[in-house]
């Protein structure tokens, strides 16, 4: 059974504004936050003075770089690519249904997702390289997950953005790995 374009976006259009309209005010502030720049910046800036004492600059230099080619890829490359507007911008949507809104965003498009590609290419390259040494790695993707739901909730993505940012972020995060490996 051949699944069709429209149908899957349908489907999107339909999760999205279940997960969209089950709001409440803690959870507005709660995601506002979570989703800011200004509220995580801090634990990137603690996180990279942590790489640094166990990996060195060469470390660093690696997770920079991925965080670079993610961010690249789904906003420069793959969202002028597909150019799918986003919840708050999409005017089909919007004509039938009430977006809530929290958080900020930047362009008119939204697959993929950069937070979700974003963070979920750190969490993985960080969960690779450091989980043999430290066992709780695996709560960057849970904190990815917040993020990226946190997105949805706040009417800046559909679900198929999130889930297409985090497989691209699970992917170049890999890579980057296996790049560390190859380097060895």
């Amino acid at each position: 059974m051949m699944i069709s374009l429209p149908s899957i976006q349908a489907l999107d259009q339909s999760l999205f504004i279940a997960l969209n309209h089950t709001n409440h005010p803690f959870a507005d502030l709660f995601f506002y936050w979570v989703t800011d720049r200004v509220f995580w910046m801090p634990l990137y800036v603690v996180l990279f003075f942590f790489i640094k004492k166990n990996r060195g600059w060469p470390g660093v230099l690696v997770f920079s770089v991925a965080l670079v080619i993610s961010d690249q890829c789904s906003a420069s490359l793959l969202k002028p690519f597909f150019a799918r507007y986003r919840p708050c911008y999409d005017d089909q949507l919007l004509s039938i249904h009430s977006i809530h809104l929290i958080g900020k965003h930047i362009g008119s498009y939204g697959f993929p997702s950069s937070h979700a590609s974003n963070t979920f290419a750190f969490a993985t390259l960080f969960c690779k390289v450091f989980h043999t040494h430290y066992t709780h790695t695996y709560l960057f993707f849970i904190w990815s997950t917040i993020i990226s739901y946190g997105r949805i909730y706040g009417g800046m993505h559909y679900p198929l953005d999130v889930i297409v940012g985090a497989l691209l972020g699970i992917a170049i995060g890999l890579l980057a790995f296996k790049a560390i490996r190859v380097r060895r």
